[in-house]
């Protein structure tokens, strides 16, 4: 083979190999405008929790930022991008945030009487929670048998009564109230207050990720989701997951992660169970039909699932 054709076979063969993974550009459905990003994010830490955000949170609600729901689950209300509530005790620290370092916020978005309540019921929440704690299931979508610990369970039903007694008319929102709390929820200040809280479900993605093993971008997403929707995971599902990998040393990322996804679902009441496998599903593969909508994450987000991101 004289030179010539041995530079187009060479040419020919790098025009079929797959483009290396790029960092992502970013689509974002999400406003971001006036927000305060914690200073120890780099660039691309704000790039795959900015992805990350935009996708759970597009599992979680329609309405972005300012997503609500009522009783239904008995969690009082929950609120928020990511649907923090109060019968988990997950949103009384925000808007016990809120209160302490922005009450102008609260005082412009919230009636005087609504507020008045609002803030007893947040007061006596802090003192009622101080080192209670209880074992539960890691997610409310569990099994009772799985074990996890929830903080403040008798505080957390407090805050549920109140938000009984004050939020509803029979099972409806009461419309001012529910217009406040997405006001609230939407605000720029609330919004930095979700993004500083979603920190932590970013930083046990990013120690499973490194658990795991899968070095990719999509590995950080799913496992985010798993945090954001199921609580993270059981020991016994990281032992398990162990034992897969070394019998199985020259599984691909998808596998992994399909294989770690089958052990967590281990855990999931049935009738939760294709709703979980459907998120994390589209998430590992980029396609997907969650909640009857088709989806195509990697085109919507604009990212390359397989980009090394950490």
């Amino acid at each position: 083979m004289d030179a010539l054709a041995a530079a187009l076979v060479l040419a020919a063969s790098l025009a079929q190999r797959p483009a290396a993974p790029q960092p992502p550009a970013v689509c974002s459905a999400l406003d971001f405008g006036g927000v305060t990003w914690p200073a120890t994010m780099t660039t691309d830490d704000r790039s795959a929790l900015t992805i990350a955000l935009n996708i759970s949170g597009s599992f979680e609600g329609e309405d972005a930022w300012g997503n609500i729901s009522d009783n239904f689950d008995q969690q009082g209300v929950s609120l928020g991008l990511l649907n923090q509530n109060l019968g988990q005790g997950s949103l009384q620290p925000m808007l016990i945030r809120l209160r302490d370092e922005r009450p102008d916020v609260l005082t412009s978005l919230v009636s005087p009487a609504h507020l008045s309540v609002l803030l007893e019921m947040l007061a006596r929440w802090q003192v009622a929670s101080a080192g209670e704690t209880k074992a539960v299931p890691l997610s409310r979508f569990d099994e009772p048998t799985q074990i996890g610990t929830l903080s403040s369970p008798g505080a957390n039903a407090a805050s549920v009564s109140w938000a009984e007694a004050n939020l509803y008319a029979g099972k409806d929102f009461d419309p001012l109230w529910k217009k406040e709390l997405v006001a609230v929820a939407s605000s720029p200040e609330y919004v930095s207050i979700q993004i500083a809280a979603a920190l932590r479900d970013h930083e046990r993605a990013l120690a499973y990720e490194t658990t795991v093993g899968v070095r990719e971008l999509r590995a950080y997403l799913m496992l985010f989701d798993v945090n954001v929707q199921n609580g993270g995971l059981y020991p016994e599902d990281l032992a398990d997951y162990a034992d897969f990998v070394k019998a199985n040393p020259r599984s691909d990322g998808t596998a992994r992660l399909e294989k770690l996804l089958v052990l967590r679902l281990r855990h999931v009441r049935k009738k939760y169970v294709a709703d979980v496998r459907s998120r994390k599903l589209a998430i590992i593969r980029g396609l997907g039909t969650v909640h009857g909508g088709a989806r195509n994450l990697p085109a919507e987000y604009c990212y390359d699932g397989a980009w090394p991101y950490r």
